[in-house]
């Protein structure tokens, strides 16, 4: 049986002499004691080391009698808290790709991370050790030139800044401190131990297993608490959590990169490679195979950027999405762009930069772009910082839209019901009416309209693609593809979303061989219609907010009528912007008001309607039954199949985003496939939302004679176009069901009757509020809550009030806490915006927040 050994090192207090100035910690020895106490509870036999105990020499003699003691199977737990730092080294060329020697801050003098690596070659082969260390390092931070943008060491800069506001210690030797120590003892203490492994490579000839998992990387520091290191009490949390119970310790150091987005966790290995150590909970002692050595790997001591994890207990859904930051400069004067070691440029023109964050989730952007436009401004660039990139945790990135592609049968929970509806119903009279408007287009001479549509692209080779498909106006708007093609990509885990919202928009002709004998006809809404497809992200769940104005542009540049855009977002002025433009442009844009889950991992969503179809200038597409009630799991049938879209219902409400809403029908409405020709389980409001932009775009086609002769094509006056076909569409649609309003908005598509009513009058037209004023209300609110809290009453460095207004806005629908607030809230009410901010457990709530950022946690603290 294996056997158990640690070692537990916490400093708060070292040698004054040795480390002139150095502040004192509060929380590492703390740390070093719970590490006892938890390896105790393991049956690990230990020692530890504390302050004035925890010499060079007493961890050196210890780590050299635990190499004797352990035997092939048996395991090392090395705990270390402290104070960390680096020192230059001068190794030659092939002896290791780093410049600095890593250091533990030890009571006498610092360790260097060579001496480590010579105790552990100490150690037979087949034994293990696991070294945490909740220690930081000092990395040498380069002043950049006027004139260049290192951004990324701007960004550590920013990032420790940030975590300071609040009070935390950092555990990182103090530059003035580490200036000292080298002028008063270089020579004498540290040359002569780097001499002595001038030639020596790190982890060079070390047999054992080792796994260090770090409390962040070479050029970071972590913090001290009031009780723990964040390091350590994250694993506490970590071991409280029965679903991290047989974690390996890559997914326990990915787990807490999730918990916190800086300082970012580090974890890498060396010397043995023992596989049952590798698949094992790290910490466990006893495990079959321990001492089966299968080869051996050298230390990568490169920052990793993704690290495979498993789900929390929580169940909170996650997107596996790094975070992009807008930046735009506020400058005339020349600039070189250098995106450094923790960033990617996308993008970059003269006055804009679209950077990727790899490894940072995007549910930490906020807290990266603060960093990021602090030291912008702090070295003389005015700059906004902005992230783009929001997604929906209701699927995993790699799921698929097309529900189960292997079963094209109906989805048995909703009607309706087998031998009810086939293929094709929701065209029908009884319906959406589509059918029969885009017959009486048909019958018009001339009749036109061009249409875009928004979503992840198509996929070439589908018999029901539109006829009048434009590929020579095709578009990607996704980074570093080829943008003159907007085709889906087979391996996206998203591929089908696009082409289903494509077909049911202006499907071409299918026979019954296409549709199990139950349909023959066009499938589309619009098949008249020029249809310019936009790919504007990789995944359905992922929302690029510069991609979609970027589109929103495209379309208005090549005379789009109507934008069909069957995916959702976070509202932000890149956003707002874009659809105000479309909308003086005469460009109706129809958006799906969004999903929901009624059961499983996706009930933590919010139920609400969200944006851009939110916006008032904006048509919500809300979901209808087959028998007209709502897409909602209070008028669900009951039926047993697992299915992905078997959970799904509509999203609506509040009232105040109801208001320009229009419901079609969903779900089991026919779904162009890649297994079949068609499914029968076409859902969600993603159906719904080209059925309302298809009879959008016939009532154009339809009254474009007379939409001319009135002015509506003319400029300044194009808003009018839109606001004529909102008033056909809404004063016809079917008010039938007693709570039209609630769950409708404004009724339920009738397109024939839309266009059988005309055209409106100008009189009766009113210019919709800008975009912005959907939610200025919270915006305001939080500017004006701000301005009379402590950080903005201070000197302190700190972001505009404006942008943790809208970061707050983006966290109620980024941390499932607060989904069912964001759902209820008006936010266009300041009043509504007021009352939350000063609720006491709401604020408490954004303190414990994983998602907010320092500042804004800095923000909404007691005054």
């Amino acid at each position: 049986m294996s056997k158990g050994y640690s070692l537990h090192i916490g400093l708060n207090q070292v040698d004054s002499t040795q480390y002139p100035g150095v502040p004192a910690l509060k929380a590492a020895v703390s740390d070093a004691e719970f590490w006892a106490s938890y390896a105790k509870k393991l049956g690990y036999a230990g020692g530890s080391l504390h302050d004035r105990e925890a010499t060079a020499d007493a961890v050196l003699s210890a780590l050299e009698a635990y190499a004797k003691k352990l035997q092939p199977g048996d395991i090392l737990l090395l705990t270390y808290a402290g104070h960390g730092s680096q020192m230059p080294n001068d190794k030659p060329e092939g002896f290791d790709d780093e410049q600095n020697d890593q250091t533990w801050c030890l009571y006498d003098r610092e360790l260097l991370d060579d001496e480590l690596f010579e105790a552990f070659r100490g150690f037979a082969e087949g034994t293990r050790i696991l070294v945490v260390s909740d220690s930081c390092h000092s990395g040498t931070m380069t002043r950049v030139l006027p004139n260049e943008l290192d951004l990324s060491v701007m960004l550590n800069a920013g990032l420790e800044q940030m975590t300071e506001t609040r009070g935390l210690r950092s555990r990182k030797l103090p530059q003035k401190v580490e200036q000292v120590v080298a002028a008063r003892f270089g020579d004498s203490v540290y040359k002569p131990i780097q001499k002595k492994y001038r030639k020596t490579a790190q982890g060079e000839n070390v047999k054992a297993a080792v796994k260090l998992l770090a409390a962040c990387q070479d050029d970071q520091t972590t913090y001290d608490g009031d009780k723990n290191g964040v390091f350590t009490e994250s694993f506490i949390a970590l071991f409280d959590d029965p679903a991290y119970s047989d974690a390996t310790a890559e997914e326990l150091i990915a787990a807490i990169r999730e918990r916190y987005y800086f300082p970012r966790p580090n974890f890498f290995e060396y010397g043995a490679v023992i596989p049952a150590f590798d698949k094992a909970f790290p910490f466990t002692i006893d495990i079959p195979d321990a001492a089966v050595v299968k080869g051996y790997r050298d230390p990568d001591l490169r920052p990793q950027q993704q690290l495979r994890s498993k789900p929390s207990s929580a169940a909170v859904p996650r997107v596996r999405q790094s975070a992009q930051l807008a930046i735009t400069l506020h400058t005339d004067a020349p600039l070189v762009l250098n995106a450094g070691d923790a960033m990617t440029i996308l993008d970059a023109s003269a006055s804009s930069i679209l950077v990727s964050l790899p490894g940072t989730p995007h549910e930490h952007g906020w807290t990266a772009a603060h960093a990021l436009q602090q030291q912008l401004h702090a070295n003389g660039i005015p700059a906004d910082v902005e992230p783009v990139i929001s997604a929906s945790p209701a699927q995993d990135e790699r799921q698929t839209r097309e529900a189960d592609k292997d079963n094209p049968g109906l989805i048995p929970e909703w009607p309706p019901m087998e031998g009810e509806g086939r293929i094709g119903w929701h065209l029908d009279d009884t319906h959406s009416q589509l059918a029969k408007a885009r017959e009486a287009v048909a019958q018009r001479p001339g009749a036109r309209v061009r249409v875009a549509h928004v979503d992840t692209g198509y996929l070439p080779g589908h018999k029901a693609l539109p006829p009048l498909l434009d590929k020579q106006r095709q578009r990607s708007f996704v980074k570093k593809e080829n943008s003159s093609e907007a085709v889906d990509k087979a391996d996206s885990g998203q591929d089908g979303h696009g082409l289903g919202t494509i077909v049911l928009l202006a499907g071409n002709r299918v026979g019954k061989d296409d549709t199990f004998g139950e349909y023959e006809g066009y499938i589309g809404g619009a098949p008249m219609a020029e249809i310019v497809p936009l790919r504007i992200s990789e995944s359905v769940v992922i929302m690029n907010d510069r991609s979609f104005a970027d589109a929103v542009d495209y379309a208005i540049a090549e005379g789009c009528e109507v934008l069909s855009m069957s995916m959702a977002g976070k509202p932000g002025k890149r956003m707002a912007g874009a659809v105000n433009r479309a909308y003086d442009a005469g460009l109706v844009i129809v958006s799906a008001a969004s999903n929901c889950w009624y059961k499983g991992t996706g009930a933590l969503l919010p139920k609400c309607v969200m944006f851009p179809a939110a916006y008032e200038r904006v048509i919500a597409a809300t979901g209808a039954l087959y028998n007209h009630q709502p897409y909602d799991v209070q008028f669900l049938s009951n039926g047993q199949r697992a299915i992905s879209t078997q959970y799904m219902q509509g999203s609506w409400g509040p009232a105040s985003r109801m208001t320009r809403a229009l419901a079609a029908y969903t779900p089991n409405t026919p779904w162009a496939s890649t297994q079949y020709a068609f499914l029968r389980s076409g859902g969600g409001t993603s159906s719904a939302t080209p059925q309302v932009a298809a009879a959008a775009a016939l009532w154009i086609a339809y009254h474009r004679p007379e939409l001319e002769s009135r002015g509506y094509y003319d400029e300044g006056r194009r808003w009018m176009k839109v606001e004529a076909v909102r008033q056909a569409l809404y004063n016809t649609a079917s008010k039938e069901f007693p709570e039209w309003k609630k769950y409708y908005g404004n009724g339920i598509l009738r397109a024939y009757d839309a266009i059988a009513a005309g055209v409106p009058e100008e009189s009766v037209l009113q210019r919709a509020p800008a975009a912005e004023s959907s939610v200025s209300g919270i915006v305001e609110a939080a500017v004006s809550f701000f301005q009379n809290r402590r950080l903005f009453r201070s000197q302190a460095v700190r972001p505009p009030e404006d942008a943790l207004a809208v970061e707050l806005l983006h966290l109620l629908q980024t941390d499932p806490q607060f989904y069912e607030t964001f759902s209820a809230t008006d936010l266009s009410s300041r009043e509504a915006g007021e009352q939350l901010l000063g609720d006491a457990a709401f604020a408490g709530k954004v303190m414990a927040s994983p998602y907010a950022s320092p500042y804004l946690k800095e923000a909404v603290a007691a005054v």
